[in-house]
């Protein structure tokens, strides 16, 4: 017949993604606390040598000032000046400062290398030069021209000494550099000053043999001259030219309306002629006399006639005006035309001249502003290098130390408080940095996260470990000290199969473990005694035939008492293994004799119809069986179990090797309800209990015994 299995083990998803909270750092740190706590007093110990050991060393320091601008005592630029707001030139000086041949002055002026206080016991050939560069440094103050000249030494008067050699050789040094390059500027100054005044005698003789070759003293007066009478020949000339085109197109006009046939006192040109003009009126005043005279007297009568002889009379004279002003026009444009002839070839010859001139102009300007530059260069390098000369005599250094250095009155090297420290946390850091190493090489199952993650199943509870007792007493805790934590525990593991809805009702249980020694039997002795302590009836049996430790629970003697082996094996009943306990409602079943066959007796159909007759007289049936990982024993059993209770002792076995077994019991569709975590050192370990049991403690809880205390021994203890 096959039995009901109302548990699935795939009724519990795996958590996935869990995030560490901050409390299991602080709990691997209290684990491993004894590792972190060495580490610091060896920190510690080896500061307080180091310290022990250590030779003072004292510091002095020199700052240096760099002026930004030189004074100005004389009215022009100093030949060696250099922008000394720059970072560039200031780092450049910092540099200077660290150099070898400095540190090489600064030995030689102090003669260190005869001074045995500067390197003591080193020969004539040592290195002293190195030496000082060694314990001197050199740093620009940040946002100033201040440079801090250092120097390190074990003895403070050494140390103050080399502080201010040093700064005093580079000033000097600064000093001379400056006074070096003045003299060079004067040198090169007075070359160039050679070059530029034969330079300017070649200059000055190529003018004057171009004026003697031109035969002028002046070319630029002359020139001058003849420019100015070209200029008046051109005025003189336009205007003349303007009067001939105005007469020659008067002219033009008149002839062109005398030829067609227009009279010619009707010409503008010509009736504008103040004779011409002036007979045009006479004979329009005549024309209206006679026309007057003509409408009283005919032709013939004295009067008319005299008018009319009048009339033809100022008509001729009209005619000859107007024949001479037309030979005025004429002769206006002759003239005109004369007068523009006249002045073009003076103008011409003029013009020949100027440019004549001109061409010799260019030359000799040439020449001439060749020779002025080169004057000019010459002043200037000739001023320029009594400039050169008197800033030379100027003693001025633009460095000046600010306050000469100290004796120290105290080392600066070793800071023992810092060593100290610093040693603390170093060995803080190491101890922590190893308690994690360990903590995450120790792969152990010890924590609710192991159990969740690595084996896929829920936590049902924890099991404290029972100190001080006896095997017999530890395995019925839940009925020898039902106020401890222990027995708690087990409580706690019945109401959460009790309040399971798939295994609330599993009347067949299997109890098992990974390996021998991981505490099954403990877990199922308890649990079945929790069981009847509810007033369910509760069977108890031991099927572990190879290692059987139920009677010695419950100090059965195996002498007058038979086993579930002799069940199996001689056919006897079961009324004679089945055994009454003291404690009500719970019986018991022990193994027996050791059988040669364990796994082929638990599989057989004689114990498949124990286990079905037992369903129906019992409310609660508990299996001890054998390790998975060891023997096959539980595995033949799973046919006949509804749910499977899994044991892990408390960092004992590995993650792998209880996966492993875990994986073995799905692979064989094992009905896993979960897991007891057995054997928790609430003493070393208790951080790991912290998230079940940890927020709140128990009134009572004695931790020395591992019991709870009653209210009567607690006021008595206080």
């Amino acid at each position: 017949m096959t039995q009901e299995r109302p548990f699935q083990d795939h009724d519990y998803d795996i958590p996935e993604g869990q995030q560490t909270h901050w409390r299991e750092y602080v709990r691997v740190l209290w684990e491993w606390k004894w590792i972190t706590i060495t580490a610091v007093v060896i920190g510690a110990t080896l500061g307080l040598i180091q310290n022990f050991k250590a030779v003072p060393v004292y510091q002095a320091t020199t700052p240096v000032e760099l002026d930004a601008d030189a004074p100005r005592i004389v009215n022009f630029q100093d030949v060696t000046a250099t922008d000394t707001r720059s970072s560039d030139y200031l780092n450049t000086k910092v540099q200077v400062l660290r150099s070898r041949s400095l540190a090489e002055k600064v030995v030689k002026t102090l003669a260190l290398n005869d001074n045995p206080d500067f390197l003591p016991g080193a020969g004539k050939d040592a290195d002293f030069a190195g030496a000082l560069q060694g314990c001197v440094s050199a740093q620009l103050r940040r946002g100033t021209r201040i440079i801090d000249i250092t120097a390190e030494h074990t003895n403070p008067k050494m140390a103050a000494l080399v502080a201010n050699g040093v700064a005093q050789e580079f000033v000097k040094l600064n000093s001379e550099n400056r006074l070096s390059a003045s003299m060079d500027a004067i040198r090169w100054l007075s070359t160039q000053a050679e070059q530029y005044k034969t330079q300017l005698a070649k200059s000055e003789a190529a003018v004057q043999e171009y004026r003697e070759k031109t035969r002028d003293v002046s070319l630029e007066d002359s020139y001058n001259i003849v420019l100015d009478k070209l200029k008046s020949m051109n005025t003189a000339f336009g205007n003349a030219k303007m009067a001939r085109m105005s007469t020659e197109t008067e002219w033009k006009q008149v002839q062109a309306l005398l030829d067609s046939g227009r009279d010619a006192a009707l010409i503008p040109a010509i009736a504008s002629d103040g004779e011409v003009e002036a007979l045009h009126q006479s004979l329009t005043q005549k024309q209206i006399a006679v026309s007057a005279l003509r409408e009283r007297y005919k032709d013939q009568y004295p009067a008319m006639i005299v008018a009319l002889s009048e009339q033809k009379e100022i008509e001729n004279k009209l005619k000859q005006a107007c024949v001479a002003a037309v030979e005025k026009i004429k002769a206006r444009y002759a003239v005109a035309k004369a007068q523009e002839e006249s002045l073009a070839e003076p103008l011409a010859e003029q013009e020949k001249q100027a440019l004549e001139l001109s061409r010799k102009l260019v030359e000799y300007i040439a020449l001439k502003r060749n020779a002025e530059s080169d004057r000019q260069l010459y002043d200037s390098l000739l001023v320029r290098m009594k400039e050169a000369g008197v800033t030379g005599k100027l003693e001025f250094n633009n460095m000046h130390i600010i306050d000469p250095a100290r004796v120290p009155g105290g080392p600066c090297r070793p800071d023992k408080k810092r060593n100290l420290v610093y040693a603390i946390v170093m060995g803080l850091l190491a101890g922590l940095v190893i308690s994690y190493g360990a903590h995450f090489y120790d792969d152990k199952i010890k924590t609710c996260k192991d159990i969740e993650s690595y084996l896929g199943m829920p936590l049902l509870c924890e099991v404290p470990r029972i100190e001080s007792r006896s095997d017999s007493d530890r395995a019925t805790i839940v009925s020898t000290d039902p106020l401890s934590l222990a027995s708690e525990a087990f409580s706690s593991l019945r109401a959460t199969i009790g309040a399971t809805p798939n295994a609330k009702d599993i009347k067949v249980l299997m109890v098992t473990s990974t390996a021998p020694g991981e505490g099954k039997s403990l877990v199922a002795s308890n649990m079945a005694i929790a069981f009847a302590h509810d007033n369910l009836r509760t069977l108890l049996i031991d099927a572990d035939l190879r290692h059987p430790t139920l009677y010695k629970n419950f100090q059965i003697k195996t002498q007058t008492v038979r086993g579930l082996s002799q069940y199996l094996m001689d056919g006897c009943k079961r009324e004679d293994v089945i055994l009454k306990s003291e404690i009500p409602n719970l019986d018991i079943i022990i193994a027996g004799k050791i059988a040669k066959n364990p796994a082929e007796l638990l599989g057989s159909a004689r114990m498949r119809e124990l286990i079905e007759q037992e369903r129906q007289r019992y409310d609660r049936i508990i299996i001890d069986t054998p390790p998975v990982a060891v023997v096959s024993d539980a595995i033949v059993l799973l046919p006949r179990v509804q749910g499977i209770i899994f044991v892990t002792h408390f960092r004992k076995l590995r993650r792998d090797a209880v996966a492993r077994a875990v994986k073995k019991l799905r692979e064989m569709g094992a009905p896993l309800i979960g897991n007891v975590l057995n054997n928790i050192d609430l003493k070393k370990h208790g951080y790991y209990y912290y998230p079940y049991h940890g927020s709140y403690r128990y009134p009572y809880y004695h931790k020395g015994d591992g019991r709870r205390r009653t209210e009567g021994e607690e006021e008595s203890e206080s």
